[in-house]
């Protein structure tokens, strides 16, 4: 009951942003509806393009983003797009860090399997690690 009182519902049209790389984290969001695709303006990848974005992930109903800046304190290490209509539920990091303090170790956990993937698409981290644009 504690999270309804403070969560928010958002929509997004088929490919606006939903957040951007490098931004200061201020919302943590919950797929209700919809797809949504995480990219990184990727370091590791030799392109033509300069700051060519690359997913790296989708999000569906019931999966969450977003958080990877608030258990980390840094910029947003990655953006993400709505595929198709998007309904989010948002929390503000003020809330997030008074609910979901708790649950900040299985998220940690989580940073290291975001690691991993990085690692398996890329050969490194560094965008994780380093999401400045």
């Amino acid at each position: 009951m504690k999270i309804v009182d403070v969560i928010g519902e958002k929509v997004y049209q088929d490919g606006e942003r939903i957040i951007s790389q490098g931004d200061k984290a201020d919302c943590f969001y919950i797929v209700e509806t919809g797809e949504v695709k995480i990219l990184i303006k990727s370091k590791t990848v030799t392109s033509t393009e300069v700051n060519q974005e690359v997913e790296i992930a989708r999000c569906q109903r019931g999966q969450y983003f977003g958080e990877l800046a608030l258990v980390t304190n840094k910029p947003r290490a990655a953006s993400a797009y709505a595929v198709g209509e998007v309904k989010c539920l948002v929390m503000d990091v003020q809330a997030f860090e008074r609910l979901l303090g708790p649950c900040m170790d299985i998220m940690k956990r989580n940073i290291t399997h975001y690691e991993e993937q990085l690692i398996a698409m890329f050969g490194s981290s560094m965008d994780l690690r380093d999401p400045g644009i």
